[in-house]
C-alpha cells in the first residue's frame, strides 16, 4: 500500500495532458414532449463511476517514450417522474449521459498501481467536473429541457494535522 508521501508524489508528477468526451449518449422518451410538459414532478437522478484507468507509453521519432496515465469516468442525469423515484428502473423521461477520458503525462513512470488508483478516485473528477457541468448545461438546452446547473465540486481542504 502507497503512504501520503507516495500519494503525493503522483499527484506532483501527473501532469495533465487532456480531457475530451469518449462517447455521450442523450434522448427523450418518444412519449414525452419537454415542449409541452409540465416539469413540476420531475426529479433528476445522476450518475458518476469512475470506471477504469490504464498507463500507456507513446514513442517520439526519436524512440524517447513518454508515460501517460488515462482515467475513464462515466457520468450521467435522468430525468424521471417523481412518483417514480423508488422503482427499481424508473421510466426515463429524457437522460443524458457521457464517458470523459483524463489523460496525463507521467512525469515519473514509477508511481506505484495503489497511488495511481487512489489518484483515479480522489482527483480526477474534479478535473472533469467543469466539462461535464458544461455538456449537461448544454445537452438540457438542445433537448428543451430544464437546465440543470450542477453545482462545482469543491475540493476538500487537506490538513496533514487532520485525520
Amino acid at each position: 500500500m502507497a503512504n501520503h508521501a507516495d500519494f503525493q508524489k503522483a499527484k506532483d508528477t501527473l501532469k495533465s495532458h487532456d480531457i475530451y468526451i469518449k462517447n455521450t449518449n442523450c434522448f427523450t422518451n418518444p412519449d414525452f414532449d419537454p415542449k409541452r410538459s409540465d416539469f413540476d414532478g420531475v426529479v433528476y437522478q445522476f450518475m458518476h463511476v469512475v470506471k477504469g484507468s490504464e498507463v500507456f507509453g507513446v514513442q517520439d521519432d526519436e524512440g524517447n517514450e513518454e508515460h501517460f496515465f488515462k482515467v475513464y469516468v462515466d457520468v450521467g442525469c435522468r430525468f424521471i417522474k417523481e412518483e417514480d423515484k423508488g422503482n427499481k428502473e424508473p421510466e426515463a423521461l429524457a437522460q443524458i449521459e457521457a464517458s470523459f477520458c483524463s489523460e496525463y503525462q507521467m512525469l515519473d513512470k514509477n508511481i506505484d498501481e495503489y497511488s495511481l488508483k487512489t489518484f483515479a478516485l480522489q482527483n480526477v473528477s474534479y478535473h472533469i467536473w467543469p466539462f461535464w457541468r458544461e455538456h449537461l448545461m448544454n445537452m438540457c438546452t438542445r433537448l428543451n429541457l430544464p437546465k440543470v446547473a450542477l453545482p462545482t465540486m469543491q475540493v476538500k481542504p487537506q490538513n496533514s494535522n487532520e485525520e
